[in-house]
């Protein structure tokens, strides 16, 4: 069987149905594809992963049934299928449907699913209503989108449950509600609704290219949807990607003069950049556990003239005057671009990572220089994870705290993109 854009997309959702809300977040395989089938596999497979519970709850009302009652197969169709419906324009109702229908025939299915399948996107087709140019969260019948806009459903299925609306699980809602309250928690749920604006910057003394508009940061700009990503970074070789927020968490370091720097869990390097570009004459050490961002951080291991410390290897041991703990969170403050997390974010889930952190900051501790700095930063907006690690870290191993920047993200659907950014916590602590 021939398998084109939503079927890879189709397939893959299958796979994830019955152990959601534990999804795959790595990017989807689409070498299959030509260009175009790929670009629109992409689509519907993020649509799908950023608004299950919200594209759940609609197929639930449209079909009559708990969409975790039904076969994966079937679970999985209609996931692919209702996003396009509600999420993806330019894809015309029928050829939606007749897709979803044909693939549910050729994949084996129960006879009578096909049947199924069709009943319940026709009538996800006449619960949507007419589109709206701003949609409100917590107006029962807006099917809210990332652009600001909002299908006017016929039904108000998110009665009392701005939870699904906005993409969240009622635990995850809760849990949201009772740790910062409810209008700070839709500030956040707003937020987490939106496609985030890709932001460069490059070196204080270097001009942004024109191409990039300004953002209300000086020395940052966000990059037309429009404009090809790869071919504005072409322009500058010190030009990067990164959030206002992440990079204010290394000015913190901005005024010392390090010579030997840790990058612990270092991710893909964004922030290792950084440090090369405000200390070129330091010696730059990194670790990351996870084995492909390791991969991406290797390949930029050379250019930037970066150690880079493997699990199995015996260091790092020697110590460093300057260690950033960029520390695995909850993700609370970057919801938008971890759509997974929202499905994750519980208080147990936040204790098990608290454990985690300071597992992680004891570790780095053990190869800090005396009178050395620990720069340590997370993308949460949770006070357990933020000013509670410092007060462990300082009261735990003797830190004494130079400074800390707590932010909140900024941005909702149909907001200036220049004036978006990240939630994040960061502190500069320095040992005795």
């Amino acid at each position: 069987m021939k398998v084109d854009s939503r079927g890879v997309v189709a397939q893959r959702i299958t796979a994830e149905f019955k152990k959601f809300p534990k999804i795959d977040s790595s990017p989807l395989l689409v070498d299959s594809l030509d260009s175009r089938d790929a670009g629109l596999a992409r689509a519907i497979d993020h649509a799908v992963h950023r608004r299950w519970n919200s594209l759940s709850t609609v197929i639930s009302c449209a079909s009559n049934r708990r969409i975790s009652t039904l076969d994966q197969q079937v679970g999985a169709t209609l996931l692919v299928a209702t996003a396009q419906l509600l999420l993806l324009d330019k894809i015309p109702d029928h050829a939606v449907i007749h897709n979803a229908v044909e693939w549910i025939k050729s994949s084996g299915g129960r006879p009578r699913a096909s049947g199924f399948v069709n009943a319940c996107l026709r009538t996800v087709t006449r619960l949507r209503g007419e589109k709206v140019a701003v949609g409100v969260v917590g107006i029962p019948n807006h099917f809210l989108r990332g652009d600001g806009s909002a299908w006017e459903l016929t039904e108000n299925i998110f009665e009392n449950d701005i939870a699904t609306q906005t993409g969240f699980s009622p635990k995850s809602w809760k849990y949201l509600v009772q740790t910062h309250g409810e209008e700070l928690a839709i500030n956040v749920a707003s937020n987490s609704l939106v496609e985030p604006p890709i932001i460069v910057t490059s070196l204080p003394e270097q001009q942004l290219p024109t191409t990039v508009i300004p953002h209300k940061m000086q020395g940052f700009g966000v990059v037309p949807q429009s404009t090809n990503v790869a071919e504005v970074l072409a322009l500058q070789s010190n030009l990067r990607v990164q959030d206002p927020t992440s990079t204010q968490a290394l000015s913190l370091a901005s005024t010392l003069q390090p010579r030997r720097i840790l990058d612990v869990c270092a991710g893909r390097g964004t922030k290792t950049k950084q440090l090369r570009a405000m200390f070129p004459d330091a010696f730059i050490g990194a670790t990351e556990p996870n084995t492909s961002r390791r991969a991406s951080l290797e390949e930029m291991a050379e250019e930037y003239n970066v150690h880079i410390f493997l699990p199995d290897s015996d260091g790092p041991t020697e110590p460093f005057d300057l260690i950033l703990v960029d520390v695995p969170c909850s993700n609370s403050g970057v919801f938008a671009r971890r759509p997974e997390a929202k499905y994750r974010y519980n208080k147990a889930s936040i204790d098990s990572v608290i454990e985690l952190q300071q597992s992680i900051l004891a570790e780095a501790k053990d190869v800090l220089q005396s009178r050395g700095h620990l720069l340590y930063a997370t993308c949460s907006i949770e006070t357990e994870e933020n000013e509670s690690q410092m007060n462990w870290v300082k009261k735990k191993h003797k830190l004494t705290e130079c400074s800390q920047v707590s932010t909140f993200p900024s941005g909702k659907p149909n907001s200036d993109p220049t004036e978006w950014h990240d939630g994040g916590y960061a502190t500069l602590l320095q040992a005795p």
